[in-house]
């Protein structure tokens, strides 16, 4: 009973920080580039998920032994 109880906070705590993470990304631009002046909205929560979607990384390194 507990393993679930520990797996269904670690679900809650991802899908918590999955749901804030956009906003958090709006906040630290704002504070180092303040001249951008980014409105915190549904818009541009929306905006930050769909440019995390195309600037995401993926590198994988393969090595020659």
């Amino acid at each position: 009973m507990r393993d679930i109880v520990k797996i269904l906070l670690g679900l809650v705590l991802i899908l918590a920080l999955l749901a804030v993470g956009p906003w958090l990304v709006i906040w630290a631009l704002n504070v180092l580039f303040p001249v951008l002046a980014i409105q915190f909205g549904l818009s541009t929560w929306f905006a930050v998920i769909v440019l995390g979607a195309f600037l995401r990384a993926n590198v994988t390194v393969k090595r020659k032994d």
